[in-house]
């Protein structure tokens, strides 16, 4: 425990009372607990239960007792069993994280395209407007709004890490875009 007080600039020294009595504490702990590591373990948790006690002002009155206490209280807990990783539950996000992760890789691939595709595209797909529709909006050759919006879907497709033919709205869908 002692090492612990010497890790990060915020650390607090414990208090010398208790750090007296380590010794006393390891010597039980080894009576408590026969393997050396897991009365190492033990030291540890009673040191930082009482050290929280004694930070958080509650005032106790005779520190040796109540740490020898507190070890014998941790030793008496069942040990809590290990699942393997392989039986560990599966981490779990909002079925919804996955699409926002997506639009907000989209909305930034999208915000580095140049204005005049950024525009065509946000028309395109916000709006429903046909390339006529937009060609006209926009006072441009049909064909002028057709090779834009080509070059902004590559564009988008490339920084997105979509193959060149598949469907950006396969990324939306969940499904694989390979």
């Amino acid at each position: 425990m002692p090492r612990s007080n010497r890790h990060g600039p915020n650390a607090v020294p414990a208090p010398a009372p208790l750090v007296t009595l380590i010794p006393d504490l390891r010597r039980l702990a080894r009576r408590l607990v026969r393997d050396p590591e897991a009365a190492e373990d033990l030291v540890q948790e009673a040191l930082l239960r009482v050290w929280s006690q004694m930070a958080s002002g509650s005032g106790i009155e005779d520190l040796k007792p109540y740490l020898m206490t507190a070890a014998r209280n941790i030793a008496r807990r069942p040990p809590r069993k290990a699942l393997p990783l392989s039986d560990a539950p599966e981490p779990s996000a909002p079925p919804e994280a996955p699409r926002r992760l997506v639009l907000r890789e989209v909305a930034a691939a999208l915000s580095r395209l140049p204005a005049a595709e950024q525009r065509l595209i946000l028309r395109h797909v916000a709006g429903g407007e046909s390339y006529a529709e937009m060609a006209r909006a926009e006072d441009l050759p049909i064909g002028t709004v057709m090779s834009r919006l080509a070059r902004g879907r590559a564009r988008l497709r490339a920084d997105c890490g979509l193959p060149e033919r598949g469907p950006a709205a396969a990324l939306l869908a969940g499904e694989d875009a390979a």
